[in-house]
């Protein structure tokens, strides 16, 4: 029962988070204008910009949009257990989400503020985004519906999706804790915070899921 209630705890805190986000992402990029970002800003100091970049930071802002949006809804056992098509639907949003994410993340990890440490730290996040849904997609297309191995794998996509919550909270504790002067030292930090340490949790959550699973004689197909 406490299980159960910290489950729908965190659930909750995830929605509230992501859909609050979704919202500031919408109002920001849409509404004022993405030279209205203070990471723009940022990169207006340094570089030129132009419009095949603008292009590419609204296709990775639409799909992120998406995939924070509809993800946390496939967490929610009422939209999964018989609402087969709901499901599908809500997944098929999400696919389509984190696949322009991460094509356009793919695309700006190239131009990432603070060098190679932070172009590789965000390129690393789009290939594993584009990596765990691939095989999360194949889990239930190909592979005689694991469904298991289904759900072990979009939870680390998930995870990784998450990192936009976490960018945003580290951001400005980084410039208080740093100052502006230093900021593009800890956005190289920034850059692999936001997502190592979601995907560490992720992984912990599944393997405690599954010595659960094993204790209690399940004969379930095994995912790792």
């Amino acid at each position: 029962m406490r299980g159960t209630i910290s489950k729908h705890k965190g659930l909750t805190a995830i929605a509230v988070l992501t859909v609050g986000l979704c919202l500031f992402l919408g109002v920001q990029y849409f509404y004022y204008g993405s030279d209205s970002s203070g990471l723009v800003q940022e990169k207006l100091k340094s570089m030129r910009l132009d419009k095949l970049w603008y292009a590419m930071l609204y296709v990775h802002i639409v799909g992120a949009m998406m995939a924070l949006g509809f993800g946390w809804l496939q967490f929610v056992g009422r939209f999964r257990r018989g609402k087969a098509v709901l499901h599908r639907l809500i997944g098929g949003l999400y696919t389509l989400g984190v696949t322009v994410g991460g094509i356009g993340g793919l695309y700006l990890s190239f131009y990432a503020t603070g060098g190679w440490a932070s172009r590789l730290g965000f390129l690393s996040l789009s290939l594993l985004w584009l990596y765990t849904l691939v095989r999360g997609v194949r889990a239930v297309l190909v592979n005689e519906r694991d469904l298991r191995a289904h759900r072990a794998w979009m939870t680390r996509n998930y995870a990784l999706s998450l990192a936009a919550v976490a960018l945003r909270v580290y951001l400005p504790v980084a410039i208080v804790i740093v100052g502006e002067a230093r900021f593009d030292d800890a956005y190289r930090v920034i850059a692999w915070l936001c997502w190592l340490p979601n995907l560490f949790i992720a992984q912990l959550l599944l393997n405690r899921a599954d010595r659960k699973r094993r204790k209690s004689g399940s004969s379930s197909k095994h995912v790792f």
